[in-house]
């Protein structure tokens, strides 16, 4: 049970810093992998992220069906979620948004490049996917099990992937990790629209990419990362489910 609710805690505390740095707006929604059953995923009852709790969080299986009997009301593009898991075993969160600062990337020939020192979070390559491609003229919305495998396959090996008029999915390692990616690319994002008004662009090489990607940890009890998820989780008011968070995973570790 400690698991469960630790992994509770992470999603609503996800939706919260995703909502507060606009990566999701009333429409946006976010997820994580069960924490003991890989073939089940959390993501929150059709609701606004910002208002998210712990109650709200319904489980669902791979092919996106709910469990223990929950019939409330579910994103219209949950799909998004299960077909990610079911294609990335490596994936343990997703998030889809509109975020504002990207959809120019998202409309023209013009590729999202890394020129934040952060960028490495959200990767050097970030495809672009266009519906219309695969399936012609539809409302744009992914809503299908075709839509989402198509989705999927889109996304690759990747973190990111931008859709064309639309908004973007991201997809990582746990909560902690998609909040990291989603605040790099809008802020990397937002930096390179400004320098692209000013003139020629540096970028990043990727030689810098892979170092900074080493330089950083990716271990989610390391002090450098436990800084980060508690400066946001008490910006967005979680002081007292940052504390539970703790409580229960000393449980986990003496146990």
């Amino acid at each position: 049970m400690d698991a469960l609710e630790v992994a509770k805690i992470d999603l609503v505390i996800a939706n919260r810093v995703l909502a507060r740095c606009g990566a999701v707006e009333a429409y946006g929604h976010a997820s994580v992998r069960h924490p003991t059953d890989p073939n089940r995923f959390l993501c929150s009852r059709s609701l606004s992220p910002e208002l998210v709790t712990r109650e709200d969080i319904m489980e669902f299986s791979l092919d996106g069906k709910p469990l223990n009997g929950d019939n409330r009301a579910i994103y219209r593009e949950l799909v998004i979620h299960w077909a990610t898991y079911a294609a990335r075993p490596d994936v343990n969160a997703v998030m889809h948004g509109h975020p504002k600062k990207l959809l120019p990337f998202t409309v023209t020939k013009v590729p999202l490049r890394p020129v934040y020192f952060g960028a490495n979070e959200c990767g050097a390559d970030i495809p672009l996917w266009d519906i219309r491609d695969r399936f012609g003229d539809t409302n744009i919305l992914i809503l299908t099990k075709e839509h989402g495998e198509e989705m999927a396959k889109a996304l690759g090996p990747n973190r990111v992937l931008l859709l064309r008029g639309h908004g973007m999915v991201g997809a990582g390692r746990s909560a902690m990790h998609l909040v990291r990616i989603a605040k790099s690319l809008l802020t990397n994002a937002e930096m390179y629209l400004e320098a692209l008004r000013l003139g020629p662009v540096i970028e990043m090489t990727p030689g810098e990419m892979a170092a900074r990607d080493q330089s950083v940890s990716h271990d989610e009890t390391s002090p450098a990362t436990l800084r980060g998820w508690d400066y946001e989780a008490l910006k967005v008011g979680c002081g007292d489910l940052l504390e539970e968070r703790r409580e229960r995973l000393k449980r986990m570790t003496a146990g």
